[in-house]
């Protein structure tokens, strides 16, 4: 077996042909990896709704925030989960089989495009709220009820800080 191996990377070694054709063939190999996504770049317009979307909801929380009685300058910082979720159009496709039922879900495409039923922002996992009435526990009961009816989300995922 090993001797079969010498023999074969002699032949390889002595004929350019040979090599030509294993180096025009690691070329193609690479350039493949290369156009087809070996490495794929992030998906930049997600992370910029993504981004657009959280920027969005601190601004117009700060704003609304502060408008408050009370509560002064404020300053939101937003945490989220991940990206968006997308939530396509599926058929569902049962078929008998001699050993039972097989089930098989698969886009719905409209024109060679699937149907996208709906996009699903990310879920909020975190929100940091700086406002200089928070000192007050009147005025951080409010911002504590204001945020957690504009974004929906609990109070173990809101913290409010007094700003100095």
């Amino acid at each position: 077996m090993e001797e079969n191996k010498v023999n074969f990377f002699k032949k390889i070694k002595s004929n350019k042909k040979i090599q030509y054709f294993l180096i025009i063939i690691l070329f193609v190999i690479v350039a493949v990896i290369l156009c087809f996504g070996g490495f794929k770049e992030p998906d930049d317009k997600a992370q910029d709704q993504v981004s657009s979307y959280v920027n969005d909801l601190e601004s117009r929380l700060s704003r609304t925030l502060s408008m408050i009685s009370g509560v002064g300058e404020v300053d939101v910082v937003i945490n989220v989960k991940s990206g968006m979720e997308t939530v396509l159009a599926m058929k569902t496709t049962v078929t008998e089989t001699a050993t039972g039922t097989e089930t098989v879900e698969t886009p719905i495409l409209v024109n060679g495009k699937t149907v996208v039923l709906k996009e699903k922002f990310p879920e909020i996992t975190g929100v940091l709220v700086v406002a200089k009435g928070a000192n007050n526990i009147a005025v951080l009961t409010k911002i504590q009820n204001a945020t957690m009816s504009l974004l929906d989300i609990n109070i173990n995922k809101i913290e409010i800080l007094s700003m100095k």
